[in-house]
């Protein structure tokens, strides 16, 4: 209400003391009503900082996924001797795969092997090494690999147990 239109009710004000008292009661309900408002306000912000922050920090100390490649030998046969069989087409695989899941051909045994990956010219890229398990009929040999510094191009997979002779298979690194 404008003071214009409250000047007829001063006068009344200033001399009732039940309406008096009725004044302060509101304007002490007025002033808690705009406390809690500003207390909700203050506690909204906070609340959004907090989640913020928050976030930001989980996102900042989180590890980026692993990246792990399949790649599937079951079907590829191995040549052995002088015998030559149709070219198999290369598997391909992205250089920012940090782990690589081989599942190795068709009754390979489990236990220790070696792999390599090498240039098509031979210059060794990457050596590492594993335990082969046999889960349901398929031999799957995990490594940790590092290839972020590989140039994208065609390679050679190289895999054996240890002193026997290496398997090759073509691979294609994205």
């Amino acid at each position: 209400m404008p003071l214009s239109d409250a000047e007829k009710w001063l006068d009344h004000l200033g001399s009732c003391s039940p309406c008096y008292r009725d004044y302060l009661d509101l304007q002490a309900a007025n002033r808690n009503r705009r406390r809690w408002a500003l207390f909700a306000v203050a506690a909204g912000v906070l609340l959004a900082i907090l989640v913020m922050s928050r976030t930001l920090t989980s996102k900042h100390n989180e590890l980026p996924p692993a990246r792990t490649a399949v790649l599937d030998l079951s079907n590829r046969s191995v040549t052995r001797g002088v015998e030559q069989g149709l070219p198999e087409a290369p598997m391909e695989v992205s250089r920012y795969a940090s782990r690589w899941d081989i599942q190795l051909p068709l009754g390979s045994p489990d236990g220790p092997y070696e792999v390599r990956l090498t240039t098509v010219q031979g210059e060794q890229i990457l050596a590492a090494s594993g335990i082969a398990t046999i889960n349901e009929g398929t031999t799957l040999l995990r490594i940790e690999v590092g290839l972020s510094q590989a140039g994208p191009g065609p390679y050679v997979l190289q895999i054996r147990r240890p002193t026997l002779g290496w398997n090759s298979y073509s691979l294609i690194v994205h």
